[in-house]
């Protein structure tokens, strides 16, 4: 064929991540349990185990991609800017020779320059990493009362709805509603709470559990949705672009001022102690601003709530699955009659 297509070219470390996210998938639907009754206790400890050993690979997927993100970028800076470090050093030297004398005031000014500008990269870095840590927490919690909440309204439908021929159809809802809504992390928030009604699951639940009024549903669904505004909430970006694209500056702008302060020494740029030094500094402002990064990055790393999101809502999804499948997670026997009360003769 003579069309041609472009490729995504993926690091090593991206395919096996893939790879291994893959396989994270598919675990929790391999040896699953007996579906016929009851859930036994043995099939209670298998899931337990299938879940912890899902919750182990995600967690070695997610750190494998904040390595590549945040580890590499850095060691690779501080590598590149060891082997550069004598160049850099001469222009920074033939720019400060430039029409002005190496004096102490040239001195006093550059250490000025660089507190100044140290100090304000330390508040809005330090501002912008303890508000993205909060958020990142905000985003925990709001997801695992939700989730908790999607499980209790899984029950409730499972006894009410048990037996009737809405059953399937309401649980199928669910299912959406936990795919297409509780998962979407990337999606803004404003988007997501533009969804027309018709699109909503949540209403197609009470719909078909209504007839006249509410259902005894309805403050289950209610509370879920009142927690779904909190996890959008949480979830909204609250620091702009432009404040990392600032942060950025900040940064380059000590990395470019911080040879002058040794400008007029001989040789500073081929001392090995001096290159080891400005390429630990350059790596140490690089990590920081890829650890403020993957904070703002929604998803993808071991900073990020997707990870433990998916493994918390596979168990929810298999549940709802194995319940559209005539599995019940208590038991239904009836208790036994109490014996007879006779007389005494």
């Amino acid at each position: 064929s003579s069309s041609s297509s472009s490729s995504t070219i993926l690091s090593p470390v991206t395919v096996q991540a893939i790879m291994e996210d893959a396989e994270a998938d598919q675990m929790i639907k391999v040896d699953g349990p007996n579906l016929s009754g009851p859930i036994s206790k043995s099939d209670r400890v298998g899931g337990y185990i299938r879940a912890s050993k899902r919750y182990m690979k995600v967690m070695k997927v997610s750190g494998q991609r904040t390595i590549w993100r945040v580890i590499v970028p850095t060691v690779t800076t501080g590598v590149i800017t060891m082997l550069v470090c004598p160049w850099i050093f001469r222009m920074a030297r033939w720019a400060a020779m430039q029409g002005v004398p190496l004096t102490a005031a040239f001195d006093s000014f550059v250490g000025n320059f660089l507190t100044i500008f140290g100090l304000l990269f330390s508040i809005l870095g330090g501002s912008s990493y303890a508000s993205l840590y909060g958020q990142n927490e905000a985003i925990y919690y709001a997801v695992y009362a939700e989730v908790s909440e999607a499980k209790a309204l899984v029950e409730q439908v499972a006894m009410v709805c048990q037996g009737r021929p809405i059953n399937d159809k309401v649980l199928a809802y669910i299912e959406m509603y936990v795919r297409d809504d509780l998962q979407r992390l990337t999606t803004p928030p404003s988007v997501m709470l533009a969804t027309r009604p018709s699109d909503d699951p949540l209403e197609s639940i009470l719909y078909l559990t209504s007839v006249g009024v509410p259902s005894v549903i309805y403050e289950t669904v209610r509370s879920l949705r009142q927690l779904r505004g909190q996890r959008l909430g949480a979830i909204q970006r609250k620091l702009p672009p432009i404040q990392l694209f600032l942060l950025w500056v900040l940064g380059t702008s000590l990395l470019m001022a911080s040879p002058l302060l040794v400008v007029g020494m001989d040789g500073a740029g081929s001392s090995p102690l001096i290159r080891l030094l400005f390429g630990c500094l350059c790596g140490s402002i690089v990590m920081t601003m890829r650890i403020i990064h993957e904070l703002w990055n929604p998803t993808g790393g071991v900073y990020n709530v997707d990870g433990v999101l998916r493994v918390a809502v596979s168990g929810l999804q298999e549940e709802i699955r194995q319940r559209r499948q005539g599995v019940t997670f208590s038991t239904t026997d009836m208790p036994s009659a109490p014996p007879k009360w006779r007389p005494d003769p």
